[in-house]
């Protein structure tokens, strides 16, 4: 039997892990390693200034007062009897589109985990129209779906990168990322000292989603394949850069 472990942003107590162990059960030997509470929009943050503890839970169930990455590296260092076939990072409360992904604690899950060798995926739901919310069954089994297609391609060189729209026409389409830009609102307040505190919103990000990028593909309905592959390095740049430098 393959095994999984199973992580997340939102919390240990989060449905979206929860609905996912219960589903994936049947078939795989699931662990979940996850936060004690929401750590939504930390990154790939690890802690360093402070020291962590771990909690069982119940059986394969494991508490961390720590981030994704955290879990993560707890799980494959501390508490698991050996590294997982695969490793699942969500299902996340709400989308990881575009530029999501450089600020999102379930794709950071997922990034740590390829960083050992194992091949690694964020999940993530995106809540419905008309108020339907999260379907959470329906997330579980596109899941395991994709799970079994990635899992003898033993990938571990990217970042898979899954959104599953409420609803979906069930289609699976292999995207690129579109673009979003944040342009974030800062609402500064008073608090009972009179002293100022800030409080950071998203805003209204501006997006582009040209034909087959992930933010097209949802819009049409379709469930959403990205991958990820962290390369920061820009040859065309380092060469007009070298140019001027290296004179």
């Amino acid at each position: 039997m393959k095994t999984l472990l199973l992580t997340n942003d939102d919390g240990y107590l989060a449905e979206g892990i929860r609905n996912l162990k219960e589903y994936l059960s049947s078939r795989y030997d699931v662990y979940i390693v996850a936060p004690d509470r929401e750590r939504s929009g930390i990154s790939l943050s690890i802690s360093i200034n402070h020291p962590m503890r771990i909690n069982r839970v119940n059986e394969k169930v494991y508490v961390v007062d720590g981030s994704p990455s955290d879990c993560v590296n707890i799980a494959l260092q501390k508490v698991m009897p050996h590294w997982p076939d695969f490793i699942i990072s969500g299902m996340n409360h709400g989308e990881n589109l575009c530029e999501d992904v450089l600020f999102s604690g379930t794709v950071a899950g997922a990034y740590i985990g390829s960083l050992y060798g194992v091949p690694s995926m964020a999940v993530s739901l995106i809540d419905g129209k008309e108020d339907r919310g999260y379907d959470f069954a329906d997330g579980a089994r596109i899941t395991e779906t994709v799970i079994e297609k990635l899992l003898p391609l033993k990938n571990t060189n990217v970042v898979y990168n899954l959104n599953i729209p409420t609803p979906n026409n069930g289609k699976i389409l292999a995207t690129s990322l579109g673009l979003k830009r944040y342009k974030p609102s800062l609402v500064e307040r008073i608090d009972p000292r009179g002293r100022p505190y800030f409080w950071l919103g998203t805003g209204n990000p501006s997006s582009d989603g040209e034909k087959g990028s992930d933010l097209w593909a949802i819009g049409q309905g379709n469930i959403s394949l990205s991958v990820l592959k962290y390369d920061l390095n820009n040859p065309e740049e380092m060469k007009k850069l070298a140019e001027i430098i290296e004179q």
